[in-house]
């Protein structure tokens, strides 16, 4: 990522739900998938699917995740709105959600 685009990538804080349970959430403007950390996705008691094919993200920073698995239809609120979309699941120490900018697409 260039300087100017890391300038331009901004993490934004936010609270949203998932299976009705408040969260404390990233939205990363420059995140290009939604994602969910293993512990926090089975605690929430979402259907984890395999991963098949080898996907790693980027995050802020610069730092590269493995996804271990994909949550296909994941009910996503923020207020009123609510969508259902991926959440790629990565294995990490702490619950965090992270959000792509165009996740209500």
């Amino acid at each position: 990522m260039t300087s100017k685009q890391q300038r331009l990538t901004q993490l934004l804080k936010a609270y949203i739900r998932i299976t009705s349970t408040p969260l404390p959430t990233l939205i990363d403007t420059g995140a290009s998938v939604c994602v969910i950390l293993e512990n926090l996705a089975k605690k929430l008691r979402l259907k984890i699917e395999a991963n098949n094919r080898t996907k790693v993200i980027s995050l802020e920073g610069g730092s590269k995740f493995i996804v271990i698995g994909l949550i296909s239809n994941a009910s996503i609120a923020i207020q009123n709105l609510c969508t259902l979309g991926p959440l790629y699941v990565m294995k990490e120490t702490e619950s965090v959600v992270i959000l792509e900018t165009d996740w209500i697409d």
